[in-house]
């Protein structure tokens, strides 16, 4: 089973301000290190309590992330107190600067909109064409395990056709980042890819997701997967994750395209089973919703891109 680090008696750095939920830095006193922690959403109606398990989108995602070759944040199991959560590495090295592509595409662009503004919901500019023009002269994360010759682009190809295989639609303009050295440090870099928690249906009751093991159920459910947080044209129907991995896709060389469509046909139903058997406290349910969902996008993925 993976473990669940108890970080309770960890020095606390400084509360991360970018996103909605309550997140925390936190220092290991082991080494230094610098993980940030969040707590799963507690939801209470008349009903009762229940638990969105973020935690689990985040282990399973990252671990299938690392399994396709995505540069991504290192992610444990954690507790805080009497929270349950999950940690997530720095991925930042020292001395180096963090900007979210909310930065970068401000700095391309004139009058960029963020993707939170109120009245931003087509999510004008953040497109991939715009992506790939402001990763420009960016490398890929460092120490990343991806072919020699990748940009940053190239690798961020990556991150959407892992989303969609993950059902991930959170890639807005704070979920991706580029890393900016210090003086003389070298070029700027893609950061890998970060914030899963929104993957793999976690926002869904496992009533929820009982009724959807029903028939055709998981299948409708990832095809309804859109990428609206990409730019869209919001008189039409919204492209679905597939979709935007199939532009992305045809935007790179064959090389950098045959790359990642092998990594998604590396992954196996036995692969996602040794992940979610040792998720502690992972019903049946869930891990069998979690298989199919990976299952079913990986077909949707090789076949449609």
């Amino acid at each position: 089973m993976f473990e669940t680090w108890d970080v309770s008696h960890w020095r606390l750095i400084r509360q991360e301000t970018i996103g909605a939920d309550e997140k925390y830095w936190l220092a290991d006193p082991n080494d230094g290190q610098a993980w940030l922690f969040k707590a799963n959403n507690i939801h209470e109606n008349a009903a009762g309590k229940w638990s969105q398990r973020e935690d689990f989108a985040e282990k399973v995602g990252g671990e299938l992330a690392a399994a396709m070759g995505i540069p991504c944040a290192r992610i444990e199991f954690a507790r805080l107190g009497d929270e349950l959560g999950c940690i997530s590495l720095n991925l930042c090295p020292e001395g180096w600067e963090l900007q979210t592509g909310v930065v970068v595409l401000d700095g391309l662009l004139e009058e960029y909109e963020p993707g939170y503004a109120a009245g931003n919901k087509a999510r004008r500019g953040h497109s991939l064409e715009n992506i790939r023009r402001a990763l420009e002269d960016h490398g890929p994360p460092p120490g990343s395990d991806v072919p020699d010759n990748f940009d940053a682009f190239d690798v961020f190809t990556g991150y959407v056709v892992f989303d969609a295989v993950v059902a991930n639609r959170d890639r807005h303009d704070e979920n991706w980042a580029v890393m900016r050295p210090p003086p003389g440090g070298g070029r700027p870099t893609l950061a890998g890819s970060f914030d899963h928690a929104r993957a793999l249906g976690s926002t869904l009751k496992e009533a929820k997701i009982t009724s959807l093991l029903q028939g055709e159920g998981v299948p409708k459910w990832c095809h309804k997967g859109t990428a609206w947080r990409f730019e869209h044209d919001p008189e039409r129907a919204c492209p679905t994750l597939v979709d935007i991995a199939s532009r992305a896709l045809r935007m790179v060389a064959p090389a950098v395209r045959n790359h990642w469509l092998e990594g998604v046909a590396d992954i196996t139903t036995m692969k996602v089973a040794s992940l979610t058997s040792r998720i502690p406290d992972m019903s049946v349910v869930v891990s069998t919703f979690i298989e199919q969902v990976v299952m079913t996008n990986r077909r949707r993925v090789l076949d449609g891109c």
